[in-house]
């Protein structure tokens, strides 16, 4: 099996991504001397920012976009298995799709 460039730029992106946010918790944890709170979590904002931009291209470019329904259905499957600590980000994953709704609906 044969893994894309774009798909392998990705997933080092994502793990750069982990790791930064990984470094964040460690500095609210115990404040580091070798880097301040807020140079942290600019470099951990702008790796996000990298990421959430290759995601929309990804998306823009593919032609199975998952419809509202599709995302609202699959979202309500993982509210049932997930741990209460999850639940939180998944319902705001549903609180975003709904808005879009209702901002489409308007």
């Amino acid at each position: 099996m044969t893994v894309s460039r774009s798909s392998q730029e990705n997933n080092r992106a994502i793990g750069r991504l982990a790791s930064l946010v990984g470094n964040v918790v460690a500095n609210l944890e115990a404040p580091s001397f070798h880097k301040q709170l807020n140079e942290v979590v600019a470099e951990c904002n702008a790796a996000l920012e990298v990421c959430l931009e290759a995601q929309r291209d990804a998306s823009d470019r593919d032609e199975s976009v998952m419809t509202a329904a599709e995302e609202l259905k699959q979202l309500a499957r993982l509210l049932t298995v997930v741990d209460r600590a999850d639940a939180v980000i998944i319902m705001r994953q549903i609180r975003r799709i709904l808005g879009r709704c209702d901002v489409a609906s308007a």
